[in-house]
This record gives structure tokens, sequence and C-alpha cells, in this order.
């Protein structure tokens, strides 16, 4: 058996590995799954205002299980976010996030004290008390 963590929550709780405070998004909104050929897996947990992904006319795709891209731009509730923010956010809460392979290895998730991450004026995600490493506020 591989030890690795293959899935991700997120949500509002603050206990989801990527936690977005806005009411417009369930407690356990959606998960994302990194399968064993290194793609993405975006899985609605049956939230209250709906996964959708942005499609190339703009318009949006309501998401139940879909294969996502880092290039795909996703809406939790209200809040719009790419994946590649997602996985910057994994990387910075999880510092060997993907470090050896495309699966993020499992003790390197379990952290003593995983860090907080908030949204920045500029729409990226960051450590709290940390600069921003979009905009550098």
């Amino acid at each position: 058996m591989q030890d690795t963590r293959d899935k991700f929550t997120i949500g509002r709780d603050r206990n989801c590995d990527i936690a977005i405070a806005d009411e417009t998004v369930s407690s356990r909104h959606a998960e994302i799954s990194f399968l064993g050929d290194g793609r993405l897996l975006l899985t609605d947990c049956r939230s209250s205002n709906g996964t959708f992904r942005q499609l190339a006319d703009g318009t949006e795709a309501r998401v139940r299980q879909e294969l996502i891209s880092p290039l795909d731009q996703l809406r939790f509730g209200n809040v719009r976010i790419g994946v590649r923010e997602l996985l910057e956010a994994l990387r910075m809460k999880y510092p060997n996030f993907g470090a050896s392979s495309s699966q993020p290895p499992r003790r390197a998730m379990r952290a003593t004290s995983p860090r907080e991450l908030e949204r920045c004026e500029c729409g990226r995600i960051k450590p709290v008390g940390e600069p921003c490493p979009g905009c550098g506020a």
C-alpha cells in the first residue's frame, strides 16, 4: 500500500485543507483528488450553492465530478479561484506538497501546526501574517 494522501477538502470549515471563509461556501464544499497518472479530479460534496468550472466561452458548467486542469477557473458558491491558486495554497500550507511525486507524501501533510491561510486584497491566497507572493502586501 502506497503511503500517500491523494484527496484534499475545500470548504468553509476551518478543518478543511483549503478553508474559504465565505457564507456561500458549504462547510465541506468539494474535494480535489490527485489521480495516479497526475490528473486532478474535482468532486462537489453536495454543496448548497454548487461548484462550477468556467468554460472557454466564459460560461460556467456545474461540476459534480470532473477532471480539471491547473489552467481552469472554478467557483465555489460565490468565490472564484483558479486551480493554480488552490495548488499554490496547498504548497504553502504543506511545504513538502508534491516534493517527490505527483501526489504529496502523507507524512508531509500531517504537519504538527499547519499554517492558516487567508485571501490577500489582490485575490491571491497567502499564509496569515506573511507577504503575498502576488503583490507583496
